[in-house]
C-alpha cells in the first residue's frame, strides 16, 4: 500500500513539472513580438534654403544658383525626379540615392530672355520622403531693361483712307550704361519716323502711318537698333485699320449647313462713317435670296437681312451679296454668300 502511495506521489510530481515547463505567459508573447517586428526606417530630405533671391539682373541675362539639401531620415532618400516652370532649369549634379546624413545638390537656372519686371519661377523635388513627396524650392528677383520702350505695341486704331495718324514712342535708356540709339525705322513704305532726343538717356519718336492705298487691316514692325550688346535690336509692332466711308460686317455672309425649306436669316451691318454716303441698290445671287433693308440703331448705320427662297434647290450656294453706293472710295461692296442646302 505505501508503495502504491509513494508511486503516485512521484508520477504527479513528474506531471507538474513537465506542465509548468510549457506555461507561456502574456508578457512573453509581447515580448517576441516586439523582437519580430521590422522597424520601419524613413527618409528625411531637408535643404539649406528654399527661396533664392537674385536680386536685380538685366534683360538677356541668365543666373544660376545650387540648392543643397541632405538625408535626415534613416532610410534611403530617393529623388524621383526634378521638375521646373517655363523660364528655368533645374537639374540634379548629385546622385538620386543618398544615405543617412549624405548630401546632395539641385541647380537651378533661369534664363531672364523678354521677361522684365519681377519674376518668380519654381522647382520641384520629387523623393521617396514620406512628409515631402513634392519639395518646392523658388528662385526670384527683378529683370531690368537697359533700354525701355513705351509703348511696346503700337496701336493706330481706325484711319479713314486719306488721313494720316501719328503715335509718340519714348526710349530710355539705363545712364551708367552709355547707350545709344543708333538707328529706328520700318520697312512697310507708308510708315515715316522722326525723331527729338529730350535728353541725354531719353528719346522721342513721332511714327506716322500716311496714304495707305489699302482699306482693311494692317500691321508691321518698327526696328530699333542700339549699341547695346544684351538688345541690339527691339522689335515694336503695330497694327490698325484704313476704313473708308463705311464698314461692314461680317465679310463673307455664311449660312452653313442648312435643310431643304428651313427659313434661315443673315444680317449684315453697314456702318457709314460718311454721312453723305448712301446705298443705292443691291444685288443678291443666287437670284432666290431675298434682302430687307431696314435702320440699325440710328441713321449712321443701315441692317440688311438676307434670307434664302423656298425655291432654292439642294447643294452647294455659291453667290454674293453687292451693295451699291455712291462713295468714290467704296463704290461697290462685295460680301461673298456660302452654305449648302440638304434634302
Amino acid at each position: 500500500m505505501n508503495e502504491i502511495k509513494i508511486y503516485i506521489k512521484i508520477t504527479l510530481i513528474f506531471f507538474a513539472s513537465i506542465v509548468s515547463t510549457n506555461i507561456v505567459t502574456a508578457s512573453d508573447i509581447s515580448d517576441k513580438n516586439i523582437s519580430n517586428e521590422k522597424i520601419i526606417e524613413k527618409s528625411k530630405i531637408s535643404f539649406e534654403e528654399q527661396v533664392y533671391d537674385f536680386g536685380k539682373i538685366y534683360i538677356g541675362e541668365s543666373v544660376k544658383h545650387a540648392f543643397k539639401f541632405k538625408n535626415l531620415g534613416k532610410g534611403e532618400l530617393i529623388i524621383n525626379n526634378v521638375k521646373s516652370s517655363c523660364g528655368c532649369t533645374a537639374v540634379l549634379v548629385s546622385k538620386n540615392i543618398l544615405h543617412e546624413e549624405e548630401e546632395g545638390e539641385v541647380e537651378v537656372k533661369f534664363n531672364s530672355g523678354h521677361y522684365v519686371g519681377k519674376v518668380t519661377k519654381s522647382v520641384v523635388v520629387n523623393s521617396n520622403d514620406p512628409e515631402n513627396t513634392k519639395y518646392k524650392l523658388t528662385i526670384t528677383g527683378e529683370v531690368i531693361e537697359e533700354i525701355s520702350v513705351n509703348p511696346k505695341q503700337i496701336n493706330f486704331g481706325i484711319v479713314r483712307r486719306g488721313d494720316s495718324c501719328t503715335k509718340n514712342v519714348e526710349i530710355k535708356t539705363v545712364p551708367e550704361l552709355k547707350i545709344d540709339i543708333k538707328k529706328v525705322e520700318s520697312p512697310n513704305p507708308y510708315i515715316t519716323i522722326t525723331n527729338n532726343k529730350t535728353g541725354e538717356n531719353n528719346y522721342a519718336y513721332q511714327v506716322t502711318i500716311s496714304k495707305y492705298d489699302y482699306i482693311g487691316k494692317f500691321n508691321g514692325i518698327v526696328f530699333i537698333y542700339t549699341s547695346s550688346s544684351k538688345q541690339e535690336r527691339i522689335d515694336v509692332p503695330f497694327s490698325g485699320e484704313i476704313v473708308g466711308d463705311l464698314t461692314f460686317y461680317p465679310e463673307v455672309l455664311s449660312f452653313g449647313s442648312v435643310k431643304l425649306g428651313q427659313d434661315v436669316k443673315k444680317t449684315v451691318i453697314v456702318n457709314f462713317i460718311n454721312k453723305d454716303v448712301k446705298i443705292e441698290k443691291i444685288e443678291a445671287e443666287p437670284g432666290d435670296i431675298s434682302y430687307m433693308i431696314s435702320e440699325f440703331n440710328n441713321v449712321s448705320a443701315k441692317k440688311i437681312d438676307v434670307k434664302l427662297g423656298k425655291d432654292i434647290t439642294i447643294g452647294k450656294i455659291t453667290g454674293s451679296l453687292k451693295i451699291y453706293t455712291n462713295s468714290t472710295i467704296q463704290p461697290v461692296i462685295n460680301i461673298p454668300v456660302n452654305g449648302e442646302i440638304k434634302g
